[in-house]
């Protein structure tokens, strides 16, 4: 009965780095979506991945129209606007990149290595990733305000959801690997005071 206790053990154990991998699959899907916030239900303007974010989004080809459209409109009339723009986005159209984006993909993979070694040091990675991720949302939203175009709505797309999801997912496996040896010591301890 051991055998086969400890030989579960190990699989659960090598199964639960598969939510932090499938981070990565998650992570092709648009992390951020920013929309119109004048009109209700409108299809997102743009939709931008995390590698996209992370090597620089170029608002040229990630703005679809008729936003594009007033972009261009708002640079052309007034000159202003786009000193205002470049106060924020120095190479505009094209926004720098967030190189050390990258740095929360290596603390996804470890999280995944640590899920078979040590699940606390697992858990801890995945969840400060996770805070990484929604802080990235943060600091999008608060550029998109800082432009002075109030209409700009910033919101989680659906890779930003499921990465967190699958994360929880690990986590909570963790948890449940780290709290089952201690539920089966109990129990054994309680049969051998019954006997």
């Amino acid at each position: 009965m051991s055998k086969n206790s400890d030989r579960e053990k190990s699989i659960f154990k090598k199964i639960t780095a598969l939510p932090y991998l499938l981070v990565f699959l998650a992570l092709l899907m648009p992390l951020a979506n920013v929309s119109c916030s004048v009109k209700d239900n409108s299809k997102p303007i743009a939709e931008t991945t995390f590698y996209q974010i992370a090597s620089g989004v170029d608002l040229d080809k990630a703005l679809a129209e008729p936003a594009l459209g007033q972009m261009h409109r708002m640079v052309k009339e007034n000159p202003k606007t786009l000193d205002r723009f470049k106060m924020h986005i120095p190479n505009f159209p094209k926004m720098e990149p967030i190189h050390h984006l990258y740095g929360i993909l290596g603390a996804i993979l470890l999280a995944a290595i640590f899920a078979w070694l040590v699940p606390l040091a697992s858990t801890v990675m995945g969840l400060l990733s996770m805070v990484s991720l929604w802080s990235l949302l943060m600091r999008l939203a608060h550029v998109g305000e800082s432009l002075g175009i109030p209409l700009l709505k910033v919101e989680a797309g659906i890779g930003l959801y499921c990465a967190s999801f699958l994360i929880l997912i690990g986590t909570a496996m963790n948890i449940a690997t780290m709290v089952r040896p201690a539920v089966a010591a109990r129990r054994a301890r309680k049969k051998k005071k019954t006997k």
